[in-house]
């Protein structure tokens, strides 16, 4: 079996045996990677430990008889600490960010530019305000969904391509429809204008000022993202417009399990 090394961070482990377990790794050369830890959950244990959240080398051995090769050592690179105020809601959204990765990479697919920006993402939930972290993470979601070729349609109606105009907008033409909410059909793939509208649809109503962050976060930058001013109350259908264009681009048919945790904290001081 040769030898192989890269950079990687855990996206979630389950149990294999008494003393085993599979590791699922984002691997900065080999993309979405599976691993056998052998004697991983053993505290006896010599080789370095698995730790969540954090940039690791990880060095393994990889089987071409078999689908999964077995992790050789383990070295601690950096570790994204979640400690500052907020730190349930930081676990959360970082969660929430490895649940999106592991649902959506392909196997053994390199994602050079992709892993990079995840790094950068987790380093931007330890150190901003608790505040920024859901524009963060709509930032993060949009870029993923864009990156693997899924782009919701927000600038022009999914169906007739009509330019989509808010009431909040300066400048209307004659040819523009400016509207107070703007309706977000999961299953067309976007914003939707009234006259492509049919009975019986269902849509996702955002508010103007919503929408317009929307749009305004998906060529954002992190650093951009975070000075965004969405608050979590102000996330949650936004959230529901992309997990929902989600389910139907690819046929994802579970919720995020971290975002439903984020659920349950939205009236405390703890998101």
């Amino acid at each position: 079996m040769p030898l192989e090394k890269s950079e990687a961070i855990v996206l979630r482990s389950y149990n294999w045996s008494e003393s085993s377990r599979t590791v699922v790794f984002f691997s900065r050369v080999f993309g979405k990677l599976a691993l056998v830890d052998r004697g991983g959950r053993s505290l006896k244990s010599k080789r370095g430990r698995l730790t969540s959240f954090a940039r690791l080398q990880v060095t393994f051995y990889s089987s071409e008889k078999e689908s999964r090769g077995y992790i050789s050592d383990i070295d601690l690179l950096e570790t994204f600490s979640f400690e500052r105020d907020g730190s349930l809601g930081r676990l959360a959204y970082g969660s929430a960010a490895c649940e999106l990765l592991d649902l959506l990479l392909p196997e053994e697919e390199p994602q050079k530019t992709l892993y990079d920006y995840f790094a950068v993402f987790l380093k931007s939930v330890e150190i901003v305000h608790k505040r920024s972290l859901p524009p963060l993470f709509l930032a993060f979601f949009l870029r993923l969904l864009a990156h693997l070729g899924y782009h919701p349609a927000l600038g022009c109606c999914a169906g007739c391509g009509r330019q989509v105009v808010t009431s909040d907008d300066e400048a209307q033409s004659d040819s523009e429809e400016a509207i107070a909410t703007v309706p977000f059909f999961p299953e067309r793939g976007g914003v939707i204008c009234r006259t492509c509208q049919a009975p019986g649809d269902y849509y996702i109503s955002l508010s103007a000022k919503s929408f317009a962050y929307l749009v305004a976060l998906q060529n954002a930058s992190l650093g951009e993202a975070a000075q965004v001013p969405i608050m979590f109350k102000d996330s949650e259908p936004l959230l529901e417009a992309l997990t929902r264009f989600l389910a139907y681009q690819v046929g994802l048919k579970t919720d995020l399990k971290s975002l439903e945790f984020l659920q349950k904290l939205k009236d405390t001081d703890l998101t």
